[in-house]
């Protein structure tokens, strides 16, 4: 049997098809890091950009949407005799506004946000403790808003809390917010 009669290599089996395939994807890592920074909208002392704190009020174009953190109630209660927080914890409610400033569609979504202690400690949402108003998950339109609240719970009285903004799972880029 003559050489060219035998079956060819898949090209999956060749090494260079796998050489390839890991320029490119380290092509789309690159790309995908290089994507907005955060900017405070509205600020023209010129020392925002790129910055990643910020404070409650401010407007943050980031990531093809423009965030804002409009209230903070302390000490919120649930309305419901069985979601309390735990002995020396209370319930944070922070409002956001999320506008879609991009051309595609953008998703949002609860998890995308969490919330930092001042000993350092860095949690989700608390399940369980819903607002009327939630945020919850889904999708804007070019152009769409929306707005919704986020509970956590923080040990009580800690004046050193922040607020992390990471809307995307593969991505390390996030706004953090002084609440």
């Amino acid at each position: 049997m003559s050489k060219s009669a035998q079956a060819k290599k898949p090209i999956f089996k060749k090494w260079w098809f796998w050489v390839i395939i890991v320029v490119v994807l380290i092509g789309i890592g690159v790309v995908a890091s290089k994507g907005d920074e955060a900017t405070k909208v509205g600020d023209n002392g010129g020392s925002s950009q790129g910055q990643t704190e910020f404070v409650v009020g401010d407007v943050i174009a980031f990531d093809g949407k423009e965030v804002t953190v409009k209230s903070v109630e302390r000490n919120w209660n649930s309305g419901n005799q069985f979601i309390t927080p735990k002995d020396g914890k209370e319930f944070v409610k922070v409002n956001v506004l999320i506008e879609n400033k991009s051309d595609n569609v953008v998703s949002y979504n609860v998890f995308d946000w969490k919330i930092q202690d001042s000993d350092g400690s860095i949690e989700t949402t608390s399940i369980g403790a819903s607002a009327d108003d939630d945020l919850s998950s889904g999708e804007l339109a070019k152009g769409g808003k929306k707005s919704g609240s986020i509970v956590f719970e923080v040990p009580a009285g800690d004046t050193g809390l922040k607020l992390h903004y990471q809307p995307s799972f593969w991505s390390n880029k996030e706004i953090i917010i002084k609440l």
